[in-house]
């Protein structure tokens, strides 16, 4: 049985030898140049195109998918499922732009433009299938990610899934903020009728 100690050594001589590969060879390349520039585009299209009017909900459904996504990916390299030989940050999980940042706000954007359930799932599955087939290959063909024992097509079926629950939660949390917006707004109402019914009771006795 390993211990606590054993453990930890192995960590410590990982990030060495990650970040001394990180800082030699990944920093710099062709992949690290990739994922960069993807990070900057999908930023820069969010904050020019995000609908202001709905952004604590869209940036809700966005960050649920980045936590979903992020823990996905963490056991995903952790059980040897795909592995990054470009890192964009010397860390193990990689900070990838796929899981982070590509694929949450490309759904955020679907989110945004979809009113119903039926173009939602119309539309999700169009933005997903891009992202497990085409996106995710050319990752893996700039020489970001490595498939072990996985495929596109798991891919597409997690991306589905996620996105669809991740919705399916923002909805039902609205429902439950909306009830208790209208609950507050009546007992905000309740201590007008309150005193309003004091004094007439009042009136009454006097009378």
């Amino acid at each position: 049985m390993p211990t606590f100690e054993e453990i930890n050594a192995i960590v410590l001589l990982e990030w060495d030898m990650v970040y001394t590969r990180w800082l030699g060879v990944e920093f710099g390349s062709s992949g690290w140049l990739v994922m960069l520039a993807s990070i900057v585009v999908a930023y820069a299209l969010l904050v020019k195109y995000v609908d202001k009017s709905r952004l604590r909900e869209i940036i809700l459904y966005g960050s649920l998918l980045a936590v979903i996504f992020g823990y996905i990916d963490l056991m995903g390299t952790m059980s040897g499922l795909w592995a990054y030989q470009t890192h964009f940050m010397p860390f193990i999980p990689s900070l990838f732009p796929l899981s982070y940042t590509l694929h949450p706000i490309g759904h955020m954007f679907t989110y945004q433009l979809t009113y119903t359930w039926r173009s939602f799932l119309v539309w999700n599955t169009a933005a997903t299938a891009f992202f497990a087939f085409i996106a995710q290959p050319f990752y893996v063909w700039s020489g970001v990610l490595a498939l072990l024992k996985w495929n596109y097509f798991l891919s597409f079926l997690i991306g589905i899934t996620a996105s669809t629950f991740a919705r399916a939660v923002v909805i039902w949390l609205g429902n439950i903020e909306l009830s208790h917006a209208r609950q507050s707004k009546r007992a905000a109402m309740m201590p007008k009728f309150q005193s309003a019914m004091k004094l007439l009771d009042k009136t009454d006795s006097e009378d």
